[in-house]
């Protein structure tokens, strides 16, 4: 049997009190990390029921019966799908009014409290970092997200943002189980203090998340592994780099061309540094063409191991 992931068919019909119905399954949850993709499936589904009575072929199935476009639903609906929902049947009846939209739920499978299932809940020990480079021309006056090799925007807005590293951004993802949904200031319970919530992000980073190292194929230059979600943000754990220069007895060199590549060798190996440095060049330029969304900056890092502290090398590039 067809559902709503299924375009250009209708699930089922009835007749129903001189009524044509025309009913959308939907067996899919409401929840807050996928309702917008969740409302999307909804729509286009909707525009094949509703080209379906506009073209005349439901006339023509059912002559004089009333058109009826009805959702049933197997799960909860939430405030946000009861809202596009009134939306779309307020649209329809201001533009011919050819059908009525209604919504339920598969008898079987209630009673139902529709309105919540997908609300944000703020979990702060769900909280993390995500940085990224500030391509602002002037980075401590103003922010922009956007690479000069990107061709459109990756993020929602109205971001929760702090400064980081003076050239970097932080923004903050709430693991949703399924996904990584991006914190809006709405979204922020009353009175959060950004700069603390920045805080809590690390340590929920460097408790959670379980980074590894590994020698690249050129002996002796090695990279971050993270999963693939947080390898940049190694680069605020100061942890992490005062074990490895002690495990190298020296300071560290470090690149980043995407946000899930860390390279990193001895400062003092000149040799080792120039071939990083290409390498990371090369990383930059294939993922300026293939994947601008994961380009993450230009800068070589170095770890100070008497002092502690990673700082931008501004005599270098690559």
């Amino acid at each position: 049997m067809s559902n709503i992931r299924n375009r250009g068919v209708i699930d089922i019909t009835l007749i129903e009190d001189r009524r044509y119905v025309l009913i959308i399954l939907d067996d899919i949850r409401w929840e807050f990390a996928t309702r917008q993709e969740h409302a999307r499936m909804l729509q286009d589904k909707l525009n094949d029921y509703l080209d379906y009575v506009s073209s005349g072929q439901a006339e023509e199935a059912n002559p004089g019966l009333r058109p009826i476009i009805r959702v049933l639903a197997r799960y909860p609906y939430s405030r946000y799908c009861i809202s596009f929902l009134e939306r779309v049947s307020a649209y329809v009846k201001g533009h011919g009014d050819i059908c009525d939209i209604e919504w339920t739920h598969s008898p079987e499978d209630g009673p139902f409290e529709d309105g919540f299932s997908d609300d944000f809940i703020f979990d702060a020990g769900k909280i993390y970092p995500r940085i990224k480079k500030n391509w602002a021309k002037d980075p401590l006056s103003e922010v922009s997200l956007m690479s000069p090799d990107s061709t459109s925007p990756d993020y929602p807005q109205n971001l929760v943002m702090l400064r980081v590293k003076d050239s970097f951004v932080g923004m903050f993802v709430q693991d949703m189980g399924s996904v990584l949904t991006y914190l809006t200031y709405d979204m922020l319970p009353e009175g959060t203090d950004v700069a603390k919530l920045g805080d809590t992000a690390f340590d929920n980073l460097a408790r959670d998340i379980r980074y590894r190292t590994s020698e690249s194929k050129i002996p002796g230059i090695y990279g971050i592994l993270a999963g693939g979600d947080f390898e940049a943000e190694s680069l605020c754990i100061d942890s992490i780099w005062q074990q490895i220069s002690e495990d190298l007895n020296d300071d560290i060199m470090i690149c980043i061309p995407t946000k899930d590549l860390v390279f990193y060798t001895k400062a003092s190996d000149r040799r080792l540094v120039r071939k990083m440095l290409k390498n990371a060049a090369d990383m930059f330029e294939s993922n300026r063409k293939e994947s601008p969304g994961l380009l993450f900056c230009k800068d070589v890092f170095l770890y100070r191991r008497k002092k502690g502290t990673i700082e931008v090398d501004k005599r270098l590039t690559y």
